[in-house]
């Protein structure tokens, strides 16, 4: 197995590298360590379930490895600064398959705004505010700032906001503040997207998929999620969509079970991900690959692909051959087998 890990390995840093060349940067160590670590965790994570070991789909995998060595996160920093998990999906012919994807934890963020923010000097660990302790916000006179005060009471270890103090190069210290409210969103787009292949036992004969729905069983799925989704907004705390019954089974177990991590790897991201980056093209395209918005509306446009017929106006229409598209045929003798479907 170590062999084969090893193997790998190399094939998808020989990737990686070819990747970086042909938008004219290089491959650095620190990004090569990257990619062996991600390779590990996600070969653990593979072999350990039987049901991803047959029937995984490799294909995203590429795309998971660019992203880590793309935004240099490290599977084995401690804490770590990314992590994997397997999705269960299902295909246009309603079979299932696994999947594998990254998410950015808390210690990842920090790196990210550390290395490419726009003008950061140095970023400080983060304040942890929890309920009952005193916190002042800071205040704004024309351009000067006082800077916020916290001081901790140990009442509780429920995290209401998180802070980060950030050094800019300028000199000046600026203060990034997410509330725990904020992660409302979040929660609300986690359950949004795990709706999508849902069809409430809604659809009859078939293989019974999303696919397979006549356009009445359609609206039906569509007011029954709507009916979920409006519970769920009308909830007034994060702590009450948790609670909510009805959106209960469409949550992960990490939402579940280890709530108030979550909660809080939420609200260090919603801190810091606004901030400006400055990001090659492989890298930008990584962060918006990772963001729970774009993946929403990237599902949404797979969803409703072709579903209105595209037909061409005869004054369009013209008397000459067609002309057939150039086919490009990509180099993949360094690609794994399992990655060339």
């Amino acid at each position: 197995m170590n062999t084969q890990l090893s193997y790998y390995t190399n094939q998808y840093i020989g990737l990686m590298e070819r990747d970086f060349a042909e938008h004219g940067l290089v491959l650095n160590d620190y990004s090569k360590q990257c990619v062996m670590a991600s390779m590990s965790a996600i070969y653990n994570l593979v072999t350990s379930s039987k049901a991803a070991m047959s029937n995984l789909n490799g294909s995203n995998l590429r795309q998971i490895i660019g992203q880590v060595s793309s935004l240099q996160l490290n599977a084995n920093a401690v804490p770590r600064e990314c992590y994997f998990q397997l999705r269960s999906k299902q295909d246009a012919n309603g079979n299932w398959y696994k999947e594998v994807e990254m998410g950015i934890e808390g210690d990842g963020n920090d790196a990210l705004l550390r290395n490419f923010g726009v003008d950061v000097k140095k970023v400080y660990p983060v304040w942890l505010v929890k309920e009952g302790d005193d916190f002042t916000y800071p205040k704004h006179k024309g351009i000067e700032v006082t800077p916020p005060e916290w001081e901790e009471k140990g009442l509780s270890q429920r995290v209401i906001r998180v802070v980060y103090p950030v050094e800019m190069k300028d000199g000046k210290v600026e203060y990034m503040i997410a509330e725990r409210e904020s992660v409302k969103g979040n929660l609300f787009a986690h359950v949004r997207n795990n709706l999508l292949n849902e069809t409430f036992g809604l659809v009859k004969g078939g293989k019974k998929t999303r696919y397979d729905a006549t356009e009445t069983e359609k609206k039906a799925i569509a007011e029954k999620k709507n009916e979920i989704l409006k519970e769920l907004l009308a909830c007034k705390t994060v702590e009450d969509m948790l609670s909510c019954e009805v959106a209960r089974p469409y949550m992960s177990a990490a939402w579940l079970d280890t709530s108030e991590s979550m909660i809080v790897r939420k609200m260090r991201n919603n801190a810091i991900k606004k901030h400006p980056k400055d990001l090659n093209a492989i890298a930008k395209q990584s962060l918006m690959q990772i963001d729970e918005t774009y993946q929403q509306t990237q599902e949404e446009i797979a969803e409703n692909a072709n579903s209105e017929p595209f037909v061409v106006a005869e004054s369009e229409a013209t008397d000459g051959a067609a002309v057939e598209p150039e086919k490009v045929v990509e180099n993949d003798e360094n690609v794994p087998d399992f990655m060339k479907d």
